[in-house]
């Protein structure tokens, strides 16, 4: 192969050597000039605006990073959520009654339906049962599937009649 190129370089070279002195010297440096444009457009360009290209990208990137790191997070979360059992029958007639008495809801009657439980309460203050719904509805993962309230003769105070059940099953 090394033996093919020298042969392919002797007329080059003779017809190089017969050239001038000063044609000679313009000939190297137009190859030096060419040779330095090639060396540009072909390695070094291409690398500067790659360079820049990525630095300006940069921020955008780090953002959706933060963000993908977020949605694994939430996901994480609420793959635990959904592996957890919301308590059914008796266990959950237990919980909720628990929680009505931790809240100060007294006096309510728990009576366990299947899977679910039926609330009976009289003179429950309405923004202390809402909250307390909500909150049963987050933690112990049950579901109010038929509610009725009514106003009592003071205000705010309403008789609760609910049916929860649970709305993780598996």
């Amino acid at each position: 192969m090394v033996n093919q190129i020298r042969a392919a370089l002797i007329p080059l070279k003779s017809w190089f050597d017969a050239r001038p002195p000063r044609e000679r010297k313009l000939l190297l440096a137009g190859g030096a000039v060419a040779a330095a444009a090639l060396v540009y457009n072909a390695l070094w360009e291409p690398a500067f605006e790659g360079r820049a290209q990525i630095a300006a990208s940069l921020p955008q990137l780090e953002a959706q990073l933060a963000d993908i790191r977020m949605q694994v997070d939430e996901a994480r979360h609420l793959k635990a959520a959904a592996a957890q059992r919301a308590p059914t029958g008796a266990a959950l007639r237990d919980a909720l009654d628990a929680s009505l008495a931790q809240t100060g809801i007294a006096n309510a009657q728990l009576t366990v339906l299947g899977k679910g439980v039926q609330i009976d309460a009289k003179a429950v203050p309405f923004a202390t049962w809402m909250t307390w719904l909500d909150q049963v509805r987050k933690e112990d993962h049950v579901r109010a599937i038929n509610l009725r309230a009514s106003a009592e003769d003071k205000p705010g105070l309403v008789t609760i009649s609910a049916t929860l059940q649970p709305t993780l099953e598996h």
